[in-house]
């Protein structure tokens, strides 16, 4: 086994980076003295993957299959694995987001065998007709539930007038209507075409054995096929620009939402978005005080930044009295950044604060594993994403600031 060890210069954190012969990487970040372990399988396949060519055949994926294979991957012919892994004292679980899906666990005993048993969920796959019918139900129910549920309504809101007729505008799990269209030949070609070892990221942290636990992840056989990837090319729509829909919420819901085109995704322009944000409108700023003392808000913005097949785009979201006023105020805040600039004594002050974050951070395995499975998709890891932030200059902020938050590029969804 092929095998680098980085060291993380702000965390201190090693971080053991196996490419096994197989094809899979494995990441293995030790922690001495947790008793905690967490492992992560991550699958380089999300709801934002919408067709795939394989024998020449180009084949559409109905909207919400990769979250319905996500289901159903833990049930084996003869057995589940989600009912192996609690039977042996561990929390499991699985995510479906736009660009990957992930299934993993955590446990305070018997670790290496359950890393076996999360292998176990990604190889062999058994799509039976009564077994899919029967979670079609399931599902459909998991999607009536997200409709009462403002947070999730609000950016659903957003991605659809932003990404109309794209799998970025539908929803992760998908439709009652698409979720009729999955039938075991789609799923089991969709599997073929996206589980396969060079699509597969494992990650590990605790305090485990870096070698033994790569071992593991080795001696598991993956029987998918692989298929020819179809570039996604997705358009940002500028039609329309704001949604508001009517919700029984006590204050208004709302998301910013900025199309990032030609964004390079690398942890340098990641951590520069960011701060740029913390810069405009984190608790320190003045924006925020300003909206604060008004009562346009009453408790910080939330950031994220969004990487999907054929699209980058980035989402401030909140609470407010007046979400179009608030959203104006941050563009405007950030044009204003543009012609000013940012000085190196801000910059220097932001990235201490961020160094802070990781170090804090470190003290979570969750937050270890999310972190590196967003990094593994994108083909980086841990110490990259502390490397970029030593490496940010103020010249770096003020170049990416005078593109990325704009009235040009900017979309406004409310629940109210």
């Amino acid at each position: 086994m092929e095998v680098i060890k980085e060291k993380c210069p702000i965390s201190g954190a090693d971080i053991y980076i196996y490419t096994l012969s197989t094809g899979i990487k494995c990441y293995i970040i030790p922690k001495s003295g947790f008793k905690t372990a967490m492992a992560m399988a991550v699958v380089k396949f999300g709801s934002g993957s919408h067709t795939f060519k394989q024998n020449g055949v180009v084949t559409e994926i109905p909207s919400g299959t990769a979250h319905f294979i996500e289901h159903k991957l833990f049930d084996k012919k003869d057995k589940s694995i989600f009912t192996e892994l609690s039977k042996n004292g561990a929390s499991v679980n699985a995510f479906t987001d736009f660009a990957k899906t992930a299934y993993y666990f955590s446990c305070s005993s018997g670790f290496y065998n359950n890393l076996r048993l999360l292998m176990d969920i990604i190889k062999e796959p058994y799509f039976d007709e009564s077994g899919v019918e029967n979670e079609k139900s399931i599902i459909k129910s998991e999607i009536n539930m997200y409709k009462d549920i403002p947070e999730r309504a609000v950016f659903s809101n957003l991605t659809k007038l932003m990404y109309p007729n794209s799998p970025l505008g539908s929803e992760i799990a998908g439709s009652e209507k698409t979720i009729e269209k999955i039938t075991p030949e789609i799923l089991y070609a969709c599997y073929n075409a996206f589980y396969t070892p060079e699509n597969i990221s494992v990650i590990c942290c605790g305090d485990i054995e870096p070698e033994k636990a790569a071992l593991i992840v080795k001696e598991t056989p993956l029987s998918a096929s692989g298929a020819e990837s179809i570039k996604e090319n997705i358009i940002s729509n500028k039609l329309n620009d704001f949604v508001s829909k009517r919700f029984d919420v006590s204050e208004p819901v709302f998301n910013i939402g900025f199309n990032h085109e030609g964004f390079e995704i690398c942890p340098e322009n990641t951590y520069a978005l960011k701060m740029i944000f913390d810069i405009l409108s984190g608790e320190g700023s003045k924006l925020y005080e300003r909206l604060l003392n008004k009562q346009i808000l009453t408790q910080p913005l939330g950031f994220s930044l969004i990487c999907a097949p054929g699209a980058v785009f980035s989402v401030i979201s909140g609470r407010s009295s007046k979400p179009a006023y608030a959203a104006n105020s941050f563009i405007k805040t950030s044009s204003l950044l543009k012609s000013t600039g940012v000085g190196e004594a801000a910059v220097k002050r932001i990235k201490k604060m961020y160094a802070g974050h990781i170090i804090r951070g470190y003290n979570s395995i969750e937050a270890v594993l999310n972190a590196q499975a967003d990094l593994a998709v994108q083909g980086f890891c841990l110490a990259d994403a502390e490397n970029a932030i030593a490496g940010i200059t103020s010249d770096k902020i003020n170049s990416l600031a005078s593109l990325a938050f704009s009235r040009s590029n900017a979309y406004l969804s409310v629940i109210k």
